[in-house]
């Protein structure tokens, strides 16, 4: 039993009526929750002075008149009515409280999300369709639930905001928005009242003469159709979706699994929406008066693209390191696989240009000697099969991800040669096996088989965290970011 209301003519009744609940109460060893409680008097439909109520034990339920707000009703400001102001203006303080609180926090970005989803919206969603909320109030709190966000480093002022509203497992961020879950919640109230089969609810459902009525359901679906056409509709926004269609659906394992920190998440996010603020954005959206190459050669135009995959200068520096620790993963994970001594962690695993037990041996960065010359016989990772007589070239790219299913080809083709010579030489079957990875998460519906020959298990999202790791620190690093 709790939040009671009692109804009475006079106070008279009131007391009779509080004190019958007093004595009960008292009978199953629970009480008053005096801070709580409130008594109210009306005349002629206006709110009169109340000395309250004095229980037997001194203490006194206090009386609503001017000097006093109001009480909670199921957790509720009321007076003679819901006083929507005063509710709207407490909820929104301890709104805003919560989001700054967690985005204060160590957690990572997706466990981020999911704090102001069920902490602080969770808030507001219980008041909906109960207070009177405004769609440009709502509106509003979202507004600064990003500005908070952005001052907080995860997110970018310029990427895209239909994004940041979308399921995870399908390109966005997650973040469930004040306006919709005020919106779900009415829709909630109305299918319930709707399919009731009290008689006061039936009445009050007829009194609205709605004859249609759209679901949560059908309104999240409208929401999420809406969104992801306007991402993908943006010039610039919605070019890495575009881009990226065609590819698998795993390219998107990193985001559902949130492990990256909020502020290298958000960069992530504003490198694929083409936010960041290169050179040739400076000159060709924003018009300045700048030079749109790249700062550090001046012979490109200075794009998200040239920076992460192209740059000559970065080839054998950053892009080799962040190329070294991809290959690190899968190092790790073949030796494992074939019993090859190893370290417990795969970032503590450092690969050796040969190593073997009965069963295989593992090539690391060797070159393979020939009878004829072969200009690539140097492949990231040879697994050779002692008792299959099966031989696996292995060779790896971190690379731009509109060209991720071009790249793949181009490796297997890179190593037919070499292949061959190996499978003549070594009386082997030799195969060669791809592993690409987009520099900004994205991976090809192929990876999955391609990691399947290596016997590897699932370690797309480890690879995927890798690069990202490593293009967020080149971005950094180019852009001062």
């Amino acid at each position: 039993m709790d939040d009671l209301k009692l109804y009475g003519r006079n106070e008279k009744e009131i007391n009779s009526l509080v004190h019958t609940v007093r004595v009960f109460i008292s009978d199953i060893g629970m009480d008053f929750g005096i801070e709580k409680c409130a008594t109210m008097v009306m005349k002629r439909g206006k709110l009169d002075k109340s000395e309250g109520i004095r229980l037997p034990d001194g203490r006194i339920i206090r009386g609503i008149g001017d000097d006093v707000e109001g009480y909670k009703y199921l957790g509720v400001l009321e007076a003679d009515d819901i006083t929507h102001d005063e509710v709207k203006r407490s909820m929104k303080k301890e709104y805003i409280r919560r989001v700054k609180k967690t985005l204060s926090s160590k957690l990572n970005a997706g466990n981020v999300i999911k704090a102001i989803n069920s902490w602080a919206v969770s808030l507001l969603r219980y008041s909906g369709g109960i207070v009177n909320w405004t769609k440009s109030e709502l509106a509003e709190l979202d507004r600064k639930t990003r500005k908070l966000l952005t001052i907080h480093g995860a997110l970018h002022p310029r990427s895209n905001v239909s994004r940041l509203y979308l399921p995870r497992r399908e390109g966005g961020r997650g973040l469930i928005s004040v306006e919709d879950a005020i919106n779900i919640e009415e829709r909630n109230i109305n299918v319930y009242v709707c399919q009731s089969q009290e008689r006061l609810l039936k009445a009050a459902w007829k009194s609205k003469n709605v004859n249609e009525i759209e679901t949560p359901k059908e309104y999240k679906e409208k929401m999420k159709r809406k969104r992801t056409e306007d991402w993908s509709g943006k010039q610039l926004h919605g070019q890495f979706k575009r881009e990226t269609d065609d590819l698998s659906g795993v390219s998107w394992e990193w985001i559902t699994t949130g492990e990256l920190k909020k502020e290298t998440e958000g960069l992530i996010f504003a490198a694929q929406d083409q936010a960041l603020r290169t050179n040739a954005v400076k000159a060709r959206i924003e018009n300045q008066n700048v030079s749109s190459k790249y700062r550090m050669c001046g012979s490109h135009d200075e794009t998200v693209g040239h920076i992460l995959c192209s740059c000559p200068k970065l080839a054998q520096t950053e892009y080799k390191k962040r190329h070294d620790v991809v290959g690190r993963v899968i190092h790790w994970e073949v030796c494992k696989e074939y019993g090859v001594e190893c370290s417990d962690k795969w970032y503590e695993h450092s690969p050796k240009s040969v190593e073997e037990n009965e069963e295989v041996k593992l090539l690391g960065h060797f070159t393979i000697q020939t009878d004829r010359e072969i200009h690539q016989r140097r492949p990231d990772i040879v697994i050779q099969k002692k008792k299959a007589k099966e031989t696996i070239i292995v060779d790896i790219a971190v690379f731009g991800d509109s060209n991720i299913l071009q790249k793949e080809t181009e490796k297997c083709e890179k190593y037919q040669d070499l292949a061959r010579e190996i499978q003549r030489l070594w009386k082997s079957r030799t195969k060669v096996v791809p592993v690409v990875v987009g520099a900004l998460g994205s991976v090809s519906k192929k990876l999955a088989g391609h990691l399947e020959q290596l016997g590897i298990k699932k370690r797309t999202r480890t690879m995927q965290k890798s690069a990202l790791l490593g293009s967020a620190h080149i971005l950094r690093k180019v852009l001062e970011v």
